[in-house]
């Protein structure tokens, strides 16, 4: 007999080829799938969105199948063992057998951090930007996005998916320290949606672009800007269920 567990972990993107697995790369799914194997569990790990090479996580969900004997306190503890430093279980515990992280989640949040203090020890964490911040206009900027919207010129290009139309439920861009942060929650989004949003809104910033292209980029008119903001800045923050 098999029972499914849900794990909450976080991870440092940058040592990682991105969340899902690769043929002959390092990435998140893969290890926790090498940590099962060395526990002599041969479960496929299912996860709720893949990050790319780069992206951190703090709470990104994970689904795997165990053993019914395992005590689920103790498989943590020995995951972690294993996983660590790079990789952390949260939380863990047990959910019915169709549960399906991806499928099942209600809505998710990112953050993405830009700073003008650079320094070598947050490089791989935070996007190093020196140009002056206008707060309002970029927080006025992120309120264009909030609802539905058909979000296909704000994917990356080769994204298979069903349908680009995605709702984004709320936006906030703050300082916190010595950061500036955006924050987006939705209830999914495409493949490099969020860091082609920031790169576009940074173009904004500096009057590179207008607000008026974005509306003219989100209603499909025109494609004017779809380069992405670095990996590294972006965290994948929460996910409910």
């Amino acid at each position: 007999m098999e029972k499914k567990i849900l794990a909450v972990i976080s991870y440092d993107g940058s040592k990682f080829y991105g969340m899902q697995k690769q043929p002959g790369k390092k990435t998140v799914q893969g290890e926790i799938e090498k940590a099962l194997l060395k526990l002599n569990i041969d479960s496929k790990v299912e996860h709720a969105g893949r990050t790319d090479r780069g992206v951190h996580a703090l709470n990104q969900v994970v689904a795997f199948s165990v053993q019914s004997f395992w005590n689920t306190e103790k498989l943590q503890k020995v995951l972690n063992n294993i996983v660590h430093p790079y990789i952390h279980i949260k939380k863990i515990r047990e959910v019915h057998q169709d549960f399906n992280p991806r499928f099942d989640a209600k809505k998710r949040s990112y953050r993405y951090l830009i700073s003008s203090n650079f320094t070598p020890f947050n490089a791989d964490y935070v996007t190093f930007y020196d140009k002056k911040i206008n707060a309002q206009l970029i927080k006025n900027s992120l309120k264009i996005l909030e609802g539905r919207h058909d979000f296909e010129y704000f994917a990356k290009t080769g994204s298979e998916v069903n349908s680009y139309v995605r709702e984004i439920y709320k936006t906030d861009f703050f300082k916190y320290k010595n950061f500036y942060v955006f924050k987006i929650v939705g209830n999914g989004f495409l493949r490099g949606q969020i860091r082609i949003i920031v790169d576009f809104l940074l173009k904004i910033n500096e009057n590179i672009l207008s607000t008026e292209d974005l509306k003219i980029q989100l209603n499909k008119e025109k494609l004017i800007s779809k380069h992405l903001a670095p990996p590294n800045g972006l965290y994948l923050e929460r996910i409910w269920y």
